[in-house]
């Protein structure tokens, strides 16, 4: 049995969390004896574990380095005063205090990535044979924070094809480590799941849109709305219930009350179990900026949804436009065309979702295996 270590910032309820959980459950429990580390005390997702992992946090010598450590982005004034320019230096501080664990594993991950602490705590602090880290982001402005650890580290994997041209253009040098392993779900559960509550929110008079996650600037929301707001004027009969929460709740609020769209764009918040919602949606749309593979339109692929998504690459390795979903141009107006098409054509949407093909998991399981064996 290998002795694995699995570094992450937190249990809490974001798409990278829940893409960790399900990679666990996804894991023979008799091959792998797990430790999860997290650096903040959020075990909001803790329930979803179903194997026996055991659970630990990072000790720092002081809230301060705690604080430090657990955020993805540090003032400039701070970094100033602590008299560090560098974020690979900054980390390298931390680390100093933070604690260690006085044990050796075989392999150890750093889940997380987004250029955190996590990266560097894993390459510097742990003993282990093999270590990996996740980029869960076609999108890496931050990537630079932790170039430093890469030689640490003996392969760095990607959740989608997107990501790894994108890291390979960036770092040619290190392309010899990097190697792709798509996010995995539960189907079974997510099935089961879906079938627990018709939304009360939902009325059957209305084509009903939904979308799924955090309201930041990168899941496009601001385009979702001027795109309600076009359908609203041709007069579609339309309810866009959008599921999720983040720090541009307060900023979508006012888009949705300024358009005098708040019978037509309701911002849900985040639910435990978002599945029945995708269930009974007429529509799934993702209309995200970029995206490292979007599970969450891989989960409405499992319920068979029709789609429509954002033309990115990432969204091109789960959709064949036309075929399972429409990739859009990312633009009010185009959005709001296809979701118009999608309306009018019955015979589209339903040919959309009938075409969802089965996603075999076991080869991405296989991969990670290769690699703790290796």
């Amino acid at each position: 049995m290998k002795k694995l270590l699995v570094v992450a910032q937190s249990l809490g309820g974001g798409g990278t969390e829940v893409a960790m959980i399900e990679f666990l459950n996804h894991l023979n429990s008799t091959h792998y004896d797990t430790t999860l580390l997290l650096i903040d005390d959020n075990e909001e997702y803790k329930y979803r574990l179903k194997q026996n992992i055991k659970i630990k946090h990072i000790k720092f010598d002081s809230t301060f380095y705690k604080k430090l450590a657990s955020t993805n982005f540090v003032e400039g004034k701070v970094l100033k005063k602590l008299k560090i320019n560098k974020y690979a230096d900054l980390y390298r501080m931390i680390a100093k205090h933070a604690s260690k664990l006085d044990e050796y594993f075989d392999v150890g991950i750093d889940f997380y990535g987004y250029g955190s602490f996590t990266t560097a705590y894993l390459a510097l602090n742990v003993d282990a044979k093999r270590k990996a880290f996740w980029i869960h982001d076609q999108h890496m402005p931050w990537i630079v924070n932790v170039s430093r650890y890469f030689k640490y580290y003996d392969t760095i994997f990607g959740v989608s094809k997107a990501i790894i041209n994108s890291f390979n253009s960036l770092y040619p040098a290190e392309q010899i480590k990097s190697k792709i392993i798509y996010n995995v779900i539960d189907t079974r559960e997510i099935i089961r799941k879906s079938k627990e509550f018709l939304p009360q929110e939902f009325s059957n008079e209305v084509f009903k849109i939904v979308t799924v996650g955090r309201l930041t600037e990168q899941k496009g929301y601001d385009i979702a709305i001027d795109a309600a707001n076009e359908l609203k004027k041709k007069k579609i009969p339309f309810i866009w219930y959008v599921i999720g929460d983040g720090r541009d709740k307060n900023k979508l609020h006012h888009l949705v009350e300024n358009k005098n769209l708040h019978s037509k764009f309701i911002l849900l918040g985040r639910k435990n179990n978002p599945y029945p919602y995708i269930k009974n949606c007429d529509l799934y749309v993702q209309p995200s900026r970029h995206e490292g593979y979007g599970l969450a339109v891989l989960e409405a692929r499992t319920l068979k949804k029709p789609i429509i998504v954002s033309d990115l690459p990432a969204f091109r390795e789960q959709i064949k436009d036309k075929e399972n979903g429409i990739i859009s141009k990312l633009s009010p107006s185009e959005l709001a065309k296809n979701i118009e098409k999608m309306y009018f054509n019955k015979s589209l949407r339903f040919r959309c979702a009938t075409s969802s093909s089965k996603v075999n998991f076991d080869d991405e399981i296989k991969k990670f295996d290769q690699f703790s064996n290796s």
